[in-house]
């Protein structure tokens, strides 16, 4: 099975439990594996296949009504204004007779179709205007989303408050548990290995992130409080406190770069993804993980910095 036949058999299941989505990609049919993002290195196949399809828009997981499972969201086109032409990404679910008129798409139009590492081919169809995707995504019968990116990310709360978090102890027990606590310093951002003892210890403050079985939890002590949360939201909101700029945008090129250490909570990610429709370029620069981010507006790039609490640089 190819990532391409697995987002087919998700489309015709609608939905499912993780047993199953792990059964079905451990035959999954990959070539070698590109190069990861810092916080990709260490999870399994099933975890970085289920990421892409979270990132690209095509499969929720663990949501309300699908608990421990997945469901498929509808096929939508996700257009992104770039000026001299509107490019709509097709995301969500796929069968084959949409990708057989997809790529009959009339005239005016231009139909690109890009193979990508573990996750399914970028579909992408490019017009001179918003109204023509539009009319476009109608006669096929499917959802159409104007400016994605910009609507997406006016919808997100900024980071920087914990209001609506979890509020939830740190474990307590267990010899198994990995615990790193999240450090800044002049120029150095990493984990670091600690003890869960220390972890809990009644002056620890700080992102500490504690791993079990390969499965992290994430957990942010901030004065009497401890919270639950998402890594990445953690990572920035520390960001925000300490005041430390980590995205650096090119207008010249509209890229939005940053260190693979930092990627951004996934809605935001996906916002950024969906400019362009593929995942981020990897790169390593003096040895540090870096993800660039393709074909972003100026006004994404604000938009995502200003959710992330960040000025760009």
């Amino acid at each position: 099975m190819t990532p391409n036949e697995l987002l087919l058999w998700m489309s015709a299941r609608n939905e499912g439990s993780w047993v199953q989505f792990r059964s079905a990609v451990e035959t999954l049919d990959l070539a070698e594996f590109a190069e990861k993002g810092e916080e990709d290195v260490s999870l399994p196949l099933h975890q970085r296949v289920r990421y892409n399809l979270e990132r690209l828009g095509h499969v929720e997981f663990d949501v309300a009504g699908c608990e421990d499972g997945w469901r498929v969201v509808p096929p939508v086109l996700a257009l992104c204004d770039h000026g001299s032409k509107v490019t709509g990404v097709l995301c969500g679910a796929r069968t084959r007779k949409l990708m057989e008129r997809f790529a009959r798409a009339g005239s005016g139009l231009t139909l690109e179709q890009s193979s990508q590492t573990e996750c399914p081919d970028v579909i992408r169809v490019h017009a001179s205007n918003t109204d023509i995707l539009m009319e476009l995504a109608k006669s096929e019968g499917i959802l159409c989303q104007a400016d994605m990116p910009t609507a997406l990310l006016s919808h997100l709360p900024p980071i920087g408050s914990l209001r609506g978090l979890r509020r939830e102890p740190l474990p307590s027990g267990g010899k198994d548990w990995d615990v790193k606590q999240f450090t800044i310093k002049r120029k150095a951002m990493k984990w670091r290995t600690i003890t869960l003892q220390e972890a809990n210890a009644p002056g620890a403050r700080g992102l500490f992130r504690c791993t079990l079985y390969q499965t992290p939890q994430y957990f942010l002590r901030e004065e009497d409080e401890t919270v639950r949360l998402p890594g990445s939201v953690g990572k920035y909101y520390v960001l925000s406190r300490r005041q430390r700029r980590v995205l650096r945008y090119s207008l010249a090129e509209r890229r939005l770069t940053l260190l693979a250490i930092f990627r951004p909570p996934l809605l935001t990610e996906r916002a950024l993804i969906l400019c362009s429709g593929f995942p981020p370029l990897s790169s390593v620069v003096h040895r540090r993980p870096r993800l660039t981010y393709c074909d972003v507006p100026e006004e994404v790039a604000g938009l995502a910095a200003e959710v992330l609490g960040q000025d760009l640089l």
